[in-house]
């Protein structure tokens, strides 16, 4: 219990969110909040990409998009008030998982987390969730970018 509580200072001083509780969730799965941005030429119009909006790294496809707990899309709010809109992804290769799982304060049942940072830049772009076998990644759907 201590190693997690000296983890979420550290990260809490670095700036990321610690997720705490549900403050709601929406049934239709969307890519609302994510923002488009024009391809800089037509080599970069492959389709689905979604990007860092930080860097422009490329994170995952909307083809790794999946539902978890009846939805694509999850509304939820940490203990500072900061409110995300994270959507579920199988796969994130564009990402580097960091810190040590926990079950504390998840905002999926059964599931330990921990962050996922830009592999280009390490901005927080959500969480890497994990139950056995089975995980996906949870990504704040307004720090990425479609194209």
């Amino acid at each position: 219990m201590e190693d997690v509580r000296n983890h979420e200072r550290l990260l809490s001083a670095a700036g990321l969110a610690v997720p705490l509780s549900i403050l709601q969730r929406s049934d239709t799965p969307n890519f609302v909040g994510l923002r488009e941005e024009a391809p800089r030429d037509a080599l970069e119009r492959e389709e689905g990409r979604l990007l860092c909006g930080a860097c422009g790294n490329r994170i995952t496809t909307e083809s790794a998009c999946i539902v978890v707990n009846g939805s694509h899309d999850h509304i939820f709010r940490n203990p500072g008030g900061l409110v995300f809109h994270v959507g579920c992804f199988s796969d994130a290769g564009g990402c580097l998982v960091v810190g040590v799982f926990t079950e504390e304060y998840t905002w999926f049942p059964g599931y330990a987390w921990c962050y996922v940072l830009c592999a280009g830049c390490q901005a927080h772009l959500g969480w890497r969730y994990e139950r056995g076998d089975d995980g996906f990644f949870g990504l704040i759907l307004d720090r990425l970018v479609r194209r």
